[in-house]
């Protein structure tokens, strides 16, 4: 898969091309060569620190923790070792083809995305898996590259979602879309970090067929509702939990909070 990839690059290189790229690790069955392992010594994996005095979970964010209720401390470990070998054995890969954009010198002509389709719980709130709309789940790794962009080699805090890397490679190229897009060009971040090109992101997961999980993040808070809010609501405040660990949804004090999010959820999903 890899090799393909970086033929089809040295193939490409003198013509403009556009190559999507999927690398399956570090999903399971967790297995990389033994080297990515040993870049981890066994007994050395920290564990997530869960407080002890967190909120009672809301049942429908994660049903099925029972799963793992019987892992041992070891093999807790063992299960973030082997994750951890699959993303440095995945950044190997991804290596390469740095490597060869050097080599054929395209990083001046060329866009890079490199990204995550999700994120993964490795012990936090018991799961271990992912499919939830917690920071942990639903947050994904991103690092972009814009030839001339003002922006590169800055981290930046602004909130982006999946929906608007098209719109930014059409903004880039000078295209125009050919329908409406939802997304937007991340442009102004790019060239400055500190802008921001939306005030909320969004993430949903389902429950079955009749229990649908969504989520509303902003800059501060992340609110959840599950089936509309018959199932349970959730608040979290990233400037003191950044876990998501003390849920506030049904604490008197952040009423208002409550409300201002409701509606921002609703814009977000908007139904008949």
């Amino acid at each position: 898969n890899n090799q393909e990839l970086l033929k089809v690059v040295e193939a490409q290189h003198d013509r403009p091309f556009f190559i999507g790229y999927g690398i399956h690790k570090p999903h399971d069955p967790f297995i990389a060569p033994k080297k990515y392992f040993e870049y981890y010594p066994e007994g050395s994996t920290q564990l997530a620190n869960e407080p002890a005095d967190r909120s009672k979970r809301v049942k429908m964010a994660i049903p099925n923790d029972h799963q793992f209720a019987d892992f041992t401390d070891t093999e807790r470990r063992e299960f973030k070792r082997a994750y951890q070998a699959g993303v440095s054995f995945a950044d190997a890969q991804v290596g390469k083809l740095m490597d060869l954009l050097d080599d054929l010198e395209l990083w001046v002509s060329t866009i890079v995305i490199v990204m995550g389709d999700h994120g993964y719980h490795l012990g936090e709130h018991d799961w271990w898996n992912k499919v939830t709309v917690f920071e942990d789940g639903a947050r994904a790794p991103m690092m972009i590259w814009v030839p001339d962009a003002l922006g590169m080699g800055q981290p930046t805090d602004s909130l982006v979602e999946f929906i608007d890397l098209y719109p930014t490679l059409t903004d880039y190229a000078g295209l125009k879309a050919p329908h409406h897009l939802s997304g937007m060009s991340l442009r102004p971040i790019l060239d400055d970090p500190l802008s921001s090109v939306k005030e909320a992101a969004y993430t949903q997961v389902t429950r079955g067929p009749n229990a649908m999980g969504r989520s509303v993040r902003t800059p501060r808070w992340r609110y959840t509702e599950w089936a509309h809010g018959k199932h349970g609501v959730e608040l979290y405040d990233h400037l003191k939990d950044p876990g998501e660990y003390y849920n506030l949804g049904d604490n008197p004090e952040y009423t208002n909070v409550v409300s201002q999010m409701t509606e921002l959820l609703g814009q977000g999903f908007l139904t008949k």
